[in-house]
């Protein structure tokens, strides 16, 4: 359970190894770049995203309606931009419109003049559109033509592959919204698999593109400034918990905070969320294959401090510094009887499970006795079981069991859940602990056996 080489040598080993395998160019080092859709970090935090291996900043600076002939840009108001100097910055702009309008190039350049003289250095810049019409890309090519500049354009991967010519466009970088969230930031929702179809088309091309992976999360309601954890909602006391298809559901039993705002009991709350075993699951996707004209990945929305739905601010900086994408927690148990035992599960860690009824667990194996009563403490639910000679759980009755599992639908970073006691017959000749986590790229890891002293400390 490694987690990813730190910085720029995760991606060179990524990329060593995609060139043996085709034997056809040379390793390239690829570009990692961040969009600041909930404005400027502190120094502190700019200092940390460049230690962690990133190379660029995008910064939000309006939206253009492009019309038959006609072009309006609206500037948004700009934080303050003074921190971002020395920073590669690339100006991004929302672009709406429909057909075949393809705007008036001359009249944008001259209204989006004093948003380039705000941002520092020379910025590069960014069009980025939800949906793909005919006239999107004469808009960015003539744009072009007047800022004598290559020009980025991001939308949405499967109609980028559809409208690529051969030869892509002239002075346009093309830059396709793929995996991740796309829906988070109104763009079409998309399958795993069309998706990495759309790349595969695009990597035909040759045209070299960069890839934007959205890890801003979707919640209805929207939490409130304060911010919001799924924690707040894993615990069956709070809320009734149903898996989507897209996300996760919460049928409140009582009220909640939810950052700030008042959600009354009976309502339900829908969030679809990225965390970091997600987005090391669409990195790997993205990377580990032979693409020779990947210039490299944008992280799109700076993931917020906790309390964070899904990857958090903190998760996502241990991840980028070689951490590993998944929880690494580990058991804690103390005797607090001649035969009766505390059992508790901690997560030093900045990453979080995924929400499972049954796939988060406590194991506790047990030789030589039985279990005369056991309490669930914090943990949500627990069944007997033994393990047969494949390694396999089994549930059982009581007084056959060598095993039990407690059960928890969350485990949240940085946490601790105590409080499960469990008293045998007698004292035991030998105790053994794992855990099992449901991760949020649809699978499961298992920690190894571990041992348990069986004298008090």
């Amino acid at each position: 359970m490694a987690g990813m080489v730190k910085g720029r040598l995760a991606l060179a080993v990524t990329l060593l190894a995609a060139a043996a395998a085709t034997a056809a160019e040379p390793a390239r080092e690829l570009t990692h770049r961040v969009w600041l859709l909930s404005g400027v970090p502190d120094a502190g935090m700019l200092t940390a995203l460049r230690a962690a291996g990133v190379d660029g900043l995008v910064v939000p600076v309006g939206r253009v309606e492009v019309g038959d002939g006609s072009s309006r840009f609206t500037l948004a108001p700009l934080p303050d931009l003074r921190a971002l100097a020395g920073w590669p910055v690339t100006a991004l702009v929302w672009v709406d419109g429909a057909d075949k309008a393809s705007g008036d190039p001359q009249a944008f350049a001259a209204q989006f003049a004093p948003a380039q003289r705000g941002l520092p250095g020379s910025p590069r810049l960014l069009f980025a559109s939800r949906r793909f019409f005919p006239g999107l890309a004469g808009f960015a090519t003539g744009v072009a033509s007047r800022l004598k500049q290559t020009v980025e354009l991001a939308a949405p991967v499967q109609e980028l592959a559809a409208h690529l010519p051969p030869r892509g466009w002239t002075h346009i970088r093309p830059v396709a919204v793929a995996l991740g969230n796309p829906s988070a930031l109104g763009f079409p929702a998309a399958t795993l698999q069309d998706d990495l179809a759309a790349l595969d088309r695009l990597d035909a091309t040759g045209t070299p593109y960069r890839v934007a992976v959205v890890v801003a999360p979707l919640a209805d309601p929207a939490p409130g400034p304060a911010g919001a954890s799924l924690a707040l909602l894993a615990s069956g006391e709070t809320a009734v918990y149903a898996p989507g298809e897209r996300g996760d559901t919460f049928r409140l039993r009582q009220p909640v905070d939810w950052g700030g705002v008042e959600v009354a009991a009976g309502r339900s709350i829908t969030v679809e969320a990225v965390d970091t075993a997600r987005y090391h699951r669409d990195l790997g996707l993205l990377l580990r294959p032979a693409r020779p004209a990947l210039e490299g990945w944008d992280t799109v929305g700076l993931p917020a401090p906790e309390p964070a739905l899904g990857m958090s601010r903190e998760a996502f900086l241990e991840y980028l510094q070689g951490g590993s994408p998944y929880p690494v927690p580990r058991v804690d148990v103390e005797w607090v009887g001649s035969a009766t035992m505390r059992v508790a599960l901690a997560n030093p860690t900045a990453q979080a499970s995924a929400l499972s009824t049954t796939g988060n667990w406590v194991e506790l194996r047990f030789a030589g006795t039985e279990v005369r009563d056991a309490q669930l403490g914090e943990f949500s639910g627990m069944e007997y079981g033994s393990i047969d000679a494949g390694g396999t759980w089994r549930r059982t009755a009581a007084r056959g069991a060598s095993a039990l599992r407690f059960y928890l639908t969350f485990i949240p970073p940085q946490a601790r859940v105590a409080g499960a006691l469990v008293t045998f017959i007698s004292r035991p000749r030998a105790v053994e602990t794992r855990w099992g986590m449901r991760v949020g790229d649809g699978g499961a890891v298992t920690g190894s056996l571990e041992g348990v002293a069986l004298r008090k400390r």
